[in-house]
């Protein structure tokens, strides 16, 4: 889940909270998730499970990790700008990261960062994730954006697709605020080809998280979180597929798209050296 890096650009924090600095350190360090609570979550074709296995596996606790969609098309990016700073993307403003990639990643040799230059802007926001050998080392270059502004209660929508499913990755839309104060995930592993991630976080030690399936990362999807003071729901594709209400965090938070690398047999998979991963997002939208 946390995969903001420490060396965001603070300056466009100050924009967009009026002032305020955020220190974005990751303070989760696992991939997994435990805990005593429980929940449901619901596949695609509409049956629901609740606990450790099925469609729709739960958890609440004290630790997890960070994906999102899917798509067809398997390379390239689309024409536009590349590594902007700033940008406007769907009518919101919008500055791009650099730096460390979330630790949850940093395994094995794998070393992660962001890089302004994987990310373009045109008709669609694409984000890029190359992944290489150095040495003993993998250098895994990802990319992320964050909004310039603070989001509170409402409904929030995004469409995107991945190029592939490829084992060592995570792709994501989600909303967070330091030290996970408020943070919303919804994201897709590429070494679980179906799979989409829905979390929710109050704190560092206060989350509920339910994995659902049946949702192939190959193709497009519309992804909606509506965000309450008692409750959180996921949507896909217009299905309500993971309702919360535990751990239901309040405090107004930046939303964020990222595609990062793994090498971890515990989240997001071991790495694939050579292929080019991208994250194809077409639309985002915020209603109260």
């Amino acid at each position: 889940m946390l995969r903001i890096s420490a060396l965001l650009l603070i300056s466009f924090f100050l924009t967009g909270c009026g002032g305020g600095t955020i220190p974005f350190t990751p303070p989760h360090g696992s991939g997994s998730s435990s805990g005593t609570g429980s929940s449901s979550g619901t596949s695609s074709s509409g049956t629901s499970s609740s606990g450790s296995s099925g469609i729709g596996t739960s958890s609440s606790g004290s630790s997890s990790s960070g994906g999102s969609s899917g798509s067809s098309g398997s390379s390239g990016t689309s024409s536009g700008v590349i590594g902007p700073s700033s940008f406007t993307f769907s009518g919101y403003n919008w500055g791009t990261d650099g730096g460390t990639a979330p630790p949850v990643g940093n395994l094995n040799g794998n070393v992660g960062t962001f890089d302004p230059k994987n990310v373009t802007v045109g008709s669609e926001l694409v984000l890029a994730l190359t992944q290489t050998k150095n040495g003993s080392q993998i250098l895994s270059r990802g990319s992320e954006v964050i909004t310039k502004q603070t989001f509170t209660y409402g409904t929030f929508e995004f469409t995107s697709r991945v190029s592939e499913a490829l084992s060592g990755s995570d792709a994501g839309g989600f909303l967070y605020a330091t030290n996970s104060e408020t943070e919303i995930d919804m994201e897709q592993v590429g070494n679980k080809a179906d799979a989409v991630d829905c979390t929710n976080w109050h704190g560092l030690s206060n989350f509920q998280d339910t994995q659902v399936f049946g949702f192939d990362q190959t193709n497009t999807h519309d992804f909606k979180i509506v965000w309450q003071p008692s409750f959180v729901d996921w949507y896909v594709d217009g299905q309500l597929v993971v309702h919360h209400t535990q751990g239901v965090p309040s405090a107004p938070a930046y939303f964020l798209f990222n595609i990062w690398g793994t090498n971890s047999s515990s989240w997001g998979g071991m790495a694939t050296i050579g292929p080019t991963r991208y994250i194809y997002v077409s639309s985002f939208k915020y209603t109260k």
